[in-house]
């Protein structure tokens, strides 16, 4: 099983150094080029180590960097990916990558290369102001565009330049690895980028987009997905089963969907909370069908077996858009319908206890009270068994659930059940638990009280739920009868 490591932090990173002379052949660029923690250049990088098997930036050769540029180059200099990709969503009328439709005749997989070599042995102006990305060398002296970098504007539009000003102050090796970035991005209806750290999630979240590009040869469509939260769930899943959850303590993973042309720039910003990335990735190790059947309740409506794919790829989906809104998705956990549990009381308690912040010796003092009500109710027949778990089901306002409780208690006496329910003490830590907020706090503790009773009574629940709709017919068609 796979270990996040941990990389150095931003502020390392960010400390200026002396340019040293290019290496010779085959030596490391241990300087060249690093982590700046900016998505499009990260990106950029990314690209580089994937394509030469590399995992971290000052393993990389010469050599390693010029195949690199080789193999941008071909595809660059090609239609489907100037004016089609680069040209229509990225960098409109680049002049590096010769995107401009103007130089689709001097466009050539030699010229690109010639311009990408030309941004790497570019010197610096030591008059000039520093990289705003990476920190470490000095900008190009004249202001970098948006036909050069994703959303800086235009000389004249001034938007998403830091402070208003007239243009952005990049040095030639960030501008460089920017160029490089089309390699991993994904295209959706816009473009993709999954910025994560460490580092090496991010290589793990863009190695499926330099397979595609090498399968294909062209700019990976992420499966088809059009939504970028749909697919961010679904990487998830895939590279969750190969890292332990404990290694992902302090891990980031921030969506950059943008579109960067001549009609606008847009780029919407999704973050990934950290709990809700550890519980996927748990979620992915322990309980893949338990996922599966609480993502399932979020769609629209139940897809049938052969619509879940579309579902997947084309529809919003209430348990992702809850889980990034930092909303709960408790309720998601339970099947009302068909009074079932939808996962393993593992991975309900990881979720309460992680995503939800709830203590855990509050959650197995929860889950006591349920096995007690269980023990209780079980004894009933099987007609007043579904009606006193629909009392439950159907509380909608406090007294009902408290309701609920002195129901339950009164059946315990009848049974002859010699330890009461609970004492007043604990009804009342049954309604703190998740907080002193009552409206939440009940509603929650509701809807763990009928996971586990799902979990130990959904056989004897669904036959009564069947005598109940045969009951419910034969009234009808004596009704029937005695109408005519």
């Amino acid at each position: 099983m796979e270990k996040i490591g941990k990389e150095k932090r931003l502020d390392e990173f960010l400390i200026s150094s002396e340019t040293r002379d290019s290496p010779t052949h085959g030596e490391k660029h241990s300087s060249l080029f690093t982590w700046t923690g900016h998505p499009f250049t990260d990106a950029g990088l990314v690209a580089l180590l994937l394509l030469s098997g590399k995992e971290r930036p000052d393993e990389l050769t010469e050599e390693d960097i010029n195949r690199a540029i080789d193999f941008a180059s071909k595809l660059y200099a090609r239609k489907e990916w100037s004016s089609g990709y680069i040209h229509a969503m990225m960098l409109p009328n680049s002049g590096i990558l010769m995107a401009n439709p103007s130089m689709s005749k001097k466009r050539t997989p030699e010229a690109v290369k010639t311009n990408l070599l030309a941004l790497l042995s570019e010197e610096e102006d030591p008059n000039a102001p520093v990289c705003e990305i990476c920190g470490r060398r000095h900008a190009r002296p004249k202001p970098v565009y948006r036909s050069d970098f994703p959303l800086v504007g235009t000389g004249g539009v001034p938007n998403y330049f830091p402070s208003g000003k007239d243009g952005a102050n990049i040095c030639s090796h960030c501008l460089f690895l920017a160029q490089m970035m089309p390699l991993v991005a994904y295209r959706l209806s816009r473009v993709l980028v999954i910025h994560a750290y460490p580092y090496e999630l991010m290589l793990e979240f863009h190695r499926e987009a330099v397979e595609d590009v090498k399968k294909t040869e062209l700019a990976s469509v992420a499966r088809d997905f059009r939504r970028p939260e749909n697919f961010l769930f679904e990487k998830l899943i895939d590279i969750g089963t190969r890292l332990e959850t404990g290694k992902l303590e302090g891990a980031s993973i921030t969506l950059y969907s943008f579109v960067n042309n001549n009609q606008g720039q847009e780029i919407d910003v999704i973050y990934i909370p950290n709990p809700v990335l550890r519980f996927v990735a748990f979620a992915a190790r322990v309980d893949r069908k338990g996922w599966n059947n609480i993502v399932s309740m979020g769609w629209r409506r139940r897809p049938r077996e052969e619509e879940v794919e579309e579902f997947k790829k084309r529809y919003p989906n209430n348990v992702y858009s809850r889980l990034l809104s930092g909303e709960s998705i408790l309720p998601y956990f339970i099947d009302l319908q068909n009074r079932k549990a939808n996962s393993s009381w593992r991975l309900l308690s990881f979720y309460c206890s992680e995503v939800l912040g709830l203590d855990k010796e509050a959650l197995e003092f929860i889950k006591g009270v349920a096995d007690r009500i269980v023990e209780t109710i079980e004894k009933l027949p099987d007609n007043k068994l579904s009606r006193r778990v629909r009392e439950l089901e159907r509380a909608e306002k406090l007294y009902q659930f408290e309701g609920f409780f002195i129901r339950v208690e009164k059946d315990r006496q009848e049974f002859g059940i010699p330890e009461a329910l609970m004492s007043f003490d604990d009804f009342a830590r049954i309604l703190t638990s998740y907080g002193e907020d009552l409206n939440v706090s009940w509603k929650t503790v509701k809807n763990l009280l009928l996971f586990r009773i799902y979990e130990k009574l959904h056989d004897r629940l669904m036959k009564a739920a069947s005598e109940e709709a045969g009951e419910s017919e034969e009234a009808e068609e004596e009704f029937k009868e005695g109408e005519e």
